[in-house]
């Protein structure tokens, strides 16, 4: 029964095509190859500008290829190439992100934003005459920084589902986020400077969060299992608040976010609603270990 078959007998039952052409010619990629070879040969670095759309996929993965196919991962970041970009990028906006790539995009992107990445940095923020309230707006779409190792995504507004899931060493600053966040996460600092959905940290088992709750509804959001929280307003937590005070200071003047500016005009009486969000297994003095690594 599973192998007759029935109904017209004109109609293709197999495959009658050696492939399908890709509907996603990857013309920007192409482009921005075409454009940037040379300083990527030369290891000279740059600054690009490019317009893009919802169907621009993976922009930045065939510029990440030419640059570990050249200088392995890090060879560029004394002279990184910049690209500015405006619009509202496809999936996988920044994915497999080489360090000595710094891609900026002002408008929104997809879902998988830093996929893979490995270093550089993505920074996005809305249009300069945006009408919404960005930490109340999404900004980028679901599993960003999936599987991702290093590198620095700073998003000015809120991500989707599953953020940074199964990240092991990026660094991100968002102001909110959906269910499921920092799930699988295994290393790298993330900074949510806002709301986040259920089951926060599941399965977390390296790495750490702060978050900030404003109305103290955290506590019935993360998952129990493998992770604990904190307030970072008690004295013994001081270098958390330096720490977190710099990382925002660090958005802020990437992203010129205005609720990233508010918290640290009042960042003495906010700082008592962050919470450090860190595994069961990792005490609190390992994790001021990392810092002390990490600023060396």
């Amino acid at each position: 029964p599973l192998l007759q078959t029935h109904g017209d007998d004109s109609k293709a039952r197999y495959c009658v095509s050696d492939k399908n052409e890709p509907f996603d010619k990857g013309v920007l990629a192409e482009q921005m190859v075409s454009d940037i070879l040379p300083s990527i040969e030369s290891g000279s670095g740059g600054i690009f500008h490019y317009t893009i759309k919802n169907t621009d996929r993976s922009i930045g993965a065939r510029l990440s290829g030419e640059i570990a196919k050249r200088y392995g991962n890090l060879g560029m970041q004394n002279k990184p190439v910049t690209i500015n970009l405006s619009g509202s990028a496809g999936q996988s906006f920044g994915v497999f992100n080489a360090g000595g790539l710094h891609l900026r995009l002002t408008g929104d992107a997809n879902d998988y934003v830093g996929k893979g990445m490995t270093g550089g940095s993505l920074v996005i923020t809305p249009p300069a005459n945006s009408q919404y309230e960005p930490r109340h707006a999404a900004i980028i779409g679901n599993t960003c920084l999936y599987g991702a190792t290093g590198g620095l995504l700073m998003a000015a507004g809120m991500a989707g589902e599953r953020f940074a899931v199964r990240n092991s060493g990026a660094h991100a600053v968002v102001e909110g986020i959906g269910d499921h966040g920092c799930e699988y996460m295994t290393g790298g600092v993330v900074v949510v400077l806002g709301q986040t959905g259920v089951n926060f940290g599941a399965g977390m088992t390296g790495g750490f969060a702060y978050v900030l709750d404003e109305d103290n509804s955290f506590v019935d959001k993360y998952n129990h299992e493998l992770i604990d929280i904190n307030r970072i307003s008690n004295e013994w937590m001081e270098a958390h608040r330096h720490y977190l005070r710099a990382k925002i200071e660090d958005y802020v003047a990437q992203t010129h976010s205005a609720w990233g500016q508010t918290i640290l005009d009042n960042f003495n009486t906010l700082v008592s609603k962050f919470w450090l969000v860190k595994p069961k297994a990792a005490s609190i003095d390992s994790l001021l270990d990392t810092l002390s690594v990490e600023a060396a």
